[in-house]
C-alpha cells in the first residue's frame, strides 16, 4: 500500500444498530480504498443478523467486493506490522477499524462512538486478538455502488411544503415586504443627510418622519403576521411528517424491530422533529434569506464597489468559518445522538424490568451502568456545545466588527470625495440589512449540520421498505384453517446456522398441533413463520393449500389469533385491550371472548368491570394478562390460533377449564408449550431439536418410542409436569 493511502484517514461510518458494527467497519474500509458505497448496501450483502456479524461473515463479504482479507490472531503490538486500516475485534462483541498504531497510541474509527485516540494500554485492554486485514485484491474495482434511492428526504420535505403552499406563499410575501420596508430607513437617512441638511429647510422632515413611522408600523404588523403564519405552517408540517413517519414505522416488517432496541428506535423516530425544523425552521428561511441577501449585496456593489467588496469579504469569512467546522460539528452531533439513544434505551429497559431489579435488589448496579452511559451523553453534549459555541462566538465577533469595517472603508471613500456622507450612511445601512439575512442563512446552515445527524439516524427507518401489503388489504377468501409447511428453513443470519431446517408438517382444519422441545430448539421461530412474521429462506408455507404472495401476509394475519410468551397489554381499559383488533366490537362479543378465556368472572368483580383502566397492563397478575390476551385473540373467531406458552402462568385447574372450552371450537390450534398437560391431547405432537423435527405422533405413541419426547416428559404423566425450560 502506498504511503499516501496510509496517510488518508478512514471515513467514519456510524452503525445503525448494535448488530451492524461489522458492516459499518467494512463500509469504512471499502470507502478508504476508493469504493463509495453505503452501510445499507454492505449490510444488505452481509445480511441482517439477530446476533451480530461474525468475522467469518465479514471475510466472506469482503471477498465479494474484491478485497483479499486475511483473518489472524495477533498480539496488540503486532498491529504495527500489518497493513492498515484493519478491522479489529473489540471487547468480545464489537468491531472497530484500526487506522494508526504507533508509539503515541492507537487511532480507531469506532462505528458506535466515532474517531477515538487510545493509549496502547487502553487498546490492549479491549482487543481480543482477532484482526481482519482487508487489502485490495486483483478483483477490486474502485468506484461507486449506487442503491436505488428512496427519495424520502426530498419527498417528505417538498410534499409537506407543497401541501401547505398557501401558507408558504403568505410567509414569502410577508418576508419580501418586510425586507422591502427595511430599505426605508437607509433611504430616509441618505435623503436627510444629502438633501435636507444642506438645504437648511426643515419642511421635508415631517413627511419623512411620517413615512418612517408608517414603515415601522407596517413592519411590526407584518412581523407579527409572519410569526402567526409560520406557527400554523409548522403545526401543519409537523402533523404530516410525524404521522407519515409513524405509519411507515409500523408498516415495517417484524424482523426490523427484532434487530433493534426500543429506546434506539424511539430516539431515531424523534428525528422527524429535525426534519420539520429543516422544512420550516431552516430550509424555508434559507430560501427566503439567500435571494434577499444577494439583492442587498448587489445594491451595495452598485452604490460603491469598494464597500461591496468589503461586504463580500465579510460574507466569505462567515462561509469559511461554517464550512471549515461543518465536519466536526456534524460528527459531534452524531456522537451526542448515539450516546443519548444508548442512555435512553438502558433507562427504558431498566424501567420495564423494575420488578426483577427490585426482587434482586440490583437497583444500584443498574443505576451505575445507566449513570456511566449518561456521563458519556453529557460529555458528548458538552463537546458539541463547545464546538458550536466557538463557532457562534466567532460569528458574533464578525458581526460586531462588520459596521466598523464598513464605516472605516466608507470614511476613506468620503474623504477621497468618492461618495457623499449620505450615500455612506445609506449603503452602510443596506449592508447591515444584508448581514441580518446572511446571519440567518449561516445559522440555518449550521443548524442543518446538527439536524443532519438526526436525519441520518432517521434514515434507518425511512430507508427500509415497508412490508409488502402493509398499505392495502386484499380481499381474501374465507380461511378454513389448514396450514402446511413444505421443507421450511429459516436462519436469522444469512451466513449463520439454521434456526429451523427442513420442517414439513400439515395441520388440518380443527386440529391441535403441539410443538415441543428444549429451549432454543426453534419452536417459537416456527410459530412466527406460520404467522407470517418471518419469511422462510427455504420452502414455503401454505394456507388452505395456497402459498399466498407476500402482499397477502398482513391481511392473512388479521385472520389469525395469537398469544405470545409475554403478551403486551396497552394503556386503556380492559375492553380496549380485548377489542384491540376490532374497536367497534359490541360489549357482548367482548364478554363472550372473556368467558372463553376464563377471565370474565374476575373482570366482573372489579369496581369498573370492563372499563377498568390498565396503564400499560400494570396491576394484573401474569395469569390475568395471559387470559386477557387470549380473549383478544379469540374475539374475531380466528380459524388459526397460535398459542406460544399462552398458559404458562396459570394453575392447572384454570388451564384445564380453558382447554375444555377451546376444544369445543373449530379453530386449528398451534400450541407451543412445555407442560405435558397442555399437549398430551394434541392430534399431533412435533418434537424439535436444533430446528428439525426429530419425532412426531400422538402422546402415547411418542412415549412408547422412548426417544426425545420421552426424555422431555421424564417418564412422569402427572398433570402440570414440565417438559423442559
Amino acid at each position: 500500500m502506498s504511503g499516501r493511502a496510509r496517510r488518508r484517514r478512514v471515513p467514519v461510518v456510524r452503525q445503525n444498530t448494535m448488530t451492524d458494527c461489522g458492516a459499518a467497519c467494512l463500509t469504512m474500509v471499502l470507502r478508504h480504498h476508493g469504493l463509495r458505497t453505503t452501510l445499507r448496501e454492505v449490510g444488505g450483502r452481509i445480511g441482517p443478523s439477530r446476533d451480530g456479524t461474525t468475522a467469518r461473515a465479514l471475510v466472506a463479504a469482503a471477498r465479494e467486493y474484491g478485497l483479499a482479507p486475511v483473518a489472524m490472531r495477533i498480539a496488540p503490538d503486532g498491529l504495527g506490522r500489518v497493513a492498515l486500516p484493519a478491522i479489529a475485534h473489540w471487547r468480545s462483541g464489537h468491531f472497530v477499524v484500526v487506522e494508526r498504531h504507533g508509539r503515541r497510541g492507537v487511532e480507531v474509527a469506532d462505528p458506535a462512538r466515532g474517531r477515538l485516540r487510545l493509549t496502547r494500554e487502553e487498546f490492549a485492554a479491549g482487543f481480543t486478538g482477532v484482526v481482519i486485514v482487508p487489502t485490495p485484491g486483483p478483483g477490486f474495482r474502485p468506484g461507486r455502488i449506487d442503491l436505488p434511492v428512496r427519495p424520502w428526504r426530498r419527498r417528505m420535505l417538498l410534499d409537506a411544503l407543497r401541501r401547505s403552499r398557501g401558507l408558504v406563499a403568505l410567509v414569502v410575501l410577508a418576508s419580501v415586504l418586510l425586507q422591502a420596508l427595511g430599505l426605508v430607513l437607509p433611504l430616509g437617512s441618505g435623503l436627510i443627510v444629502d438633501r435636507v441638511l444642506p438645504s437648511g429647510s426643515a419642511d421635508p422632515l415631517p413627511l419623512i418622519g411620517a413615512g418612517v413611522a408608517v414603515a415601522a408600523g407596517a413592519q411590526l404588523a407584518l412581523g407579527l403576521a409572519r410569526v402567526r403564519v409560520l406557527a400554523a405552517l409548522q403545526t401543519r408540517v409537523d402533523r404530516r411528517l410525524t404521522t407519515e413517519t409513524v405509519r411507515h414505522l409500523f408498516a415495517l416488517p417484524y424482523r426490523f424491530f427484532a434487530l433493534r432496541g426500543t429506546g434506539d428506535l424511539v430516539a431515531r423516530a424523534e428525528g422527524v422533529t429535525a426534519i420539520r425544523e429543516l422544512a420550516t425552521g431552516q430550509v424555508l428561511p434559507a430560501m427566503l434569506d439567500g435571494p434577499l441577501a444577494v439583492v442587498y449585496i448587489a445594491l451595495v456593489m452598485a452604490g460603491d464597489r469598494v464597500l461591496g467588496l468589503c461586504l463580500l469579504g465579510i460574507v466569505a469569512a462567515h462561509a469559511l468559518l461554517l464550512f471549515g467546522t461543518r465536519r466536526r460539528t456534524a460528527a459531534l452531533a452524531q456522537r451526542q445522538l448515539a450516546a443519548q439513544a444508548e442512555a435512553q434505551g438502558r433507562l427504558i429497559e431498566s424501567i420495564r424490568g423494575v420488578e426483577s431489579l427490585k426482587a434482586m435488589s440490583a437497583e444500584r448496579r443498574v443505576i451505575d451502568r445507566w449513570a456511566a452511559l449518561f456521563e458519556a451523553q453529557l460529555d458528548a453534549a458538552a463537546r458539541g456545545t463547545r464546538a458550536v459555541g466557538g463557532v457562534v462566538a466567532a460569528q458574533t465577533s464578525l458581526h460586531v466588527m462588520t459596521p466598523m469595517v464598513l464605516l472605516w472603508a466608507g470614511a476613506w471613500r468620503v474623504l477621497g470625495h468618492d461618495m457623499t456622507l449620505g450615500t455612506l450612511l445609506a449603503l452602510n445601512a443596506v449592508a447591515l440589512a444584508a448581514i441580518t439575512p446572511l446571519n440567518s442563512l449561516m445559522s440555518a446552515v449550521q443548524r442543518m449540520q446538527v439536524a443532519g445527524a438526526a436525519v441520518r439516524r432517521l434514515a434507518d427507518i425511512l430507508d427500509t421498505g415497508p412490508e409488502p401489503g402493509a398499505a392495502d388489504e386484499p380481499r381474501l377468501p374465507e380461511l378454513q384453517g389448514a396450514v402446511e409447511l413444505r421443507g421450511v428453513g429459516f436462519r436469522y443470519d444469512p451466513r449463520g446456522a439454521w434456526t429451523v431446517r427442513e420442517v414439513s408438517l400439515l395441520a388440518r382444519p380443527g386440529q391441535k398441533i403441539a410443538l415441543v422441545g428444549r429451549s432454543g430448539s426453534g419452536k417459537s421461530t416456527l410459530a412466527r413463520i406460520m404467522l407470517g412474521l418471518y419469511a422462510p429462506e427455504e420452502g414455503e408455507v401454505r394456507y388452505d393449500g395456497v402459498a399466498p404472495p407476500a402482499a397477502w401476509t398482513p391481511a392473512l394475519r388479521r385472520r389469525f389469533g395469537v398469544v405470545t410468551q409475554e403478551p403486551a397489554l396497552f394503556s386503556g381499559t380492559i375492553r380496549d385491550n380485548i377489542a384491540l383488533g376490532d374497536p367497534d366490537a359490541p360489549l357482548e362479543q367482548v364478554v363472550a371472548a372473556a368467558r372463553l378465556a376464563c377471565v370474565h368472572d374476575e373482570i366482573a368483580r372489579m369496581p369498573l368491570g370492563y372499563d377498568t383502566p390498565l396503564p400499560e397492563g400494570h396491576g394484573l397478575s401474569g395469569g390475568q394478562r395471559q387470559r386477557i390476551a387470549l380473549a383478544r385473540a379469540l374475539l374475531s373467531e380466528p380459524r388459526l390460533l397460535v398459542l406460544d406458552e399462552a398458559t404458562s402462568h396459570l394453575d392447572t385447574a384454570t388451564e384445564a377449564a380453558i382447554e375444555a372450552r377451546l376444544s369445543g371450537l373449530r379453530q386449528t390450534r398451534i400450541v407451543v408449550a412445555h407442560r405435558l398437560s397442555t399437549v398430551r391431547d394434541a392430534d399431533l405432537i412435533l418434537v424439535l431439536r436444533d430446528g428439525r423435527i426429530v419425532e412426531q405422533g400422538g402422546h402415547a405413541e411418542l412415549l412408547a418410542l422412548g426417544g426425545e419426547y420421552a426424555t422431555l416428559v421424564g417418564g412422569r404423566t402427572a398433570p402440570g409436569v414440565m417438559m423442559g425450560t
